[in-house]
């Protein structure tokens, strides 16, 4: 099975380097598309990087989802799914998240 652990954003050199390298617009379009995707998906659902996203693409693709992925772990709007990588990267979840009522921790596992 394919390991695309390698494409996970450490730091934010890249949005740089592909600014540039596809422009502005493009970049930013690219951005959009990435995030219009995640925002959509439904609870409980699944995206094939391996499946649905070009190797030449994989890299940009990835890097965008860790950036919805943080952005959204940042806001402070309520919700009621976080979006996740399986182990290997190949495919990005979109999870319920459960709060115990006991001690209002987050998690992902069912009941």
């Amino acid at each position: 099975m394919p390991d695309y652990t390698n494409h996970i954003m450490k730091n934010w050199d890249w949005c740089a380097e592909y600014r540039f390298r596809l422009g502005k617009e493009a970049f930013y379009k690219y951005v959009d598309n990435v995030y219009t995707l995640l925002s959509e998906m439904k609870s409980e659902s699944f995206f094939s990087i391996e499946k649905n996203v070009k190797p030449e693409n994989r890299d940009l693709f990835i890097k965008c989802c860790c950036m919805f992925m943080q952005e959204q772990f940042m806001s402070e709007v309520s919700r009621e799914f976080c979006h996740g990588f399986n182990r290997e990267c190949t495919e990005v979840r979109c999870m319920k998240l459960y709060y115990s009522k006991n001690n209002n921790k987050i998690n992902t596992e069912t009941p």
